[in-house]
């Protein structure tokens, strides 16, 4: 659990403010010990906003953000994209910084909707849940340093955290590492169907299976990083592994993934340009 012991010029413990209560919000709050900063959690829906609050008893669950920030505290905003222009114009004066999880809406964006130049934008993605998501966060140059410090201290706790003096690069990385567990998993889930439907392989032994080659696989490049060598290692010349890649091959797949992790960067663009 994170701890903080910043206070205010008041003396009262900083409050943390998430505006959304979804997974990627959960996934962060929940690492976030309570008792050295009050954390808030704003969540319209009532049978979610109930089961969270009987989930975590710590934390202080609103339907509506009801009071102004102070200076000092931090707002986190995790909400739709394209619920988020509505739900800034209704929020009270926020002069904090604020710290968006949102893909596509800019820092300029956000700086109209909110009147606050205050900005950071963060780019996780799905694997925060069990705290090994890559993060992408630009932080706009009025956030002084130790709010800064703040935010990446949060954001630690759910993974390894990229810092960019591009915002583009959030866009970026949303095609490479924001969107990309959703590739793993469409790759694992082909070679499970296959183990299961073409050789008649029990569900669970096919991802098991798969699952093993997969966690083997990440040791192999954790030791050795030149990923063309260990491929290479394994693909002996006219042998079993030479004719699958050679599919792969004539498909083109590196460029399949390739120009698909290009459209995920242009969509998180457009998504800027639209909302």
């Amino acid at each position: 659990m994170l701890q903080y012991r910043y206070k205010n010029f008041r003396g009262k413990k900083m409050q943390i403010i998430f505006i959304g209560g979804g997974n990627m919000a959960e996934a962060i709050f929940s690492k976030i010990d309570s008792k050295n900063q009050e954390l808030i959690v704003i969540q319209r829906n009532m049978d979610k906003r109930t089961a969270l609050a009987n989930k975590y008893p710590s934390i202080r669950f609103l339907s509506t953000l009801d009071f102004i920030p102070q200076d000092d505290d931090l707002v986190i905003l995790a909400v739709k994209p394209q619920d988020a222009k509505e739900l800034c114009k209704s929020l009270p004066r926020i002069t904090c910084a604020v710290l968006s999880v949102m893909s596509g809406i800019t820092t300029k964006t956000l700086a109209i909707w909110l009147d606050n130049t205050k900005i950071a934008r963060l780019m996780p993605n799905t694997l925060a849940k069990v705290g090994m998501s890559v993060n992408g966060v630009y932080f706009s140059a009025t956030i002084d340093k130790s709010k800064c410090q703040i935010i990446l201290d949060i954001i630690n706790t759910i993974g390894k955290t990229y810092i960019f003096d591009n915002e583009d690069f959030i866009n970026k990385i949303t095609a490479v590492a924001g969107s990309a567990p959703a590739y793993v998993f469409y790759f694992i889930e082909a070679m499970v169907n296959t183990a299961t439907n073409e050789f008649g392989f029990d569900e669970k032994d096919a991802l098991d299976i798969t699952m093993q080659i997969f966690k083997g696989s990440i040791t192999l490049i954790e030791n050795n990083p030149n990923i063309a060598q260990l491929r290479a290692n394994v693909t002996s010349k006219n042998g079993t592994t030479e004719q699958a890649i050679n599919i792969f091959e004539k498909a083109n797949l590196k460029q399949i993934i390739t120009d698909a992790e290009i459209a995920c960067y242009n969509k998180a663009r457009e998504l800027g340009n639209t909302i």
